[in-house]
């Protein structure tokens, strides 16, 4: 069951290989950027963009040890392919909030 509306902190699965540390710290930075184009009002022109996005933070997210971002992003993902603007709308709102619990 996703726990998209928790406040606790959200780590990578990783996080205790030091292996991972640096390359997870590198994934974190990029985040800011992501947020904020998920924050913005998604016009009709945007949907491909979005879902592009939802399906590279989808793949990154399991590659990074973040499987929640994962499932999030793929149900963004599936609701861009629909073109449902209330469902997107929704799963956006849902992502950015889990992407602010996101920490090293």
């Amino acid at each position: 069951m996703l726990d998209a509306l928790e406040d606790t902190p959200v780590r990578s699965a990783f996080c205790d290989d030091e292996d991972f540390h640096e390359l997870i710290e590198m994934f974190v930075d990029g985040i800011e950027e992501k947020k904020q184009f998920l924050s913005q009002t998604v016009t009709s022109d945007q949907i491909d963009q979005l879902k592009t996005l939802a399906h590279q933070l989808k793949g990154a997210g399991a590659g990074y040890g973040f499987n929640e971002l994962s499932d999030l992003s793929s149900h963004l993902e599936e609701a861009c392919k629909s073109e449902d603007r209330i469902e997107i709308a929704h799963q956006k709102e849902l992502l950015l909030h889990h992407l602010n619990r996101i920490v090293v």
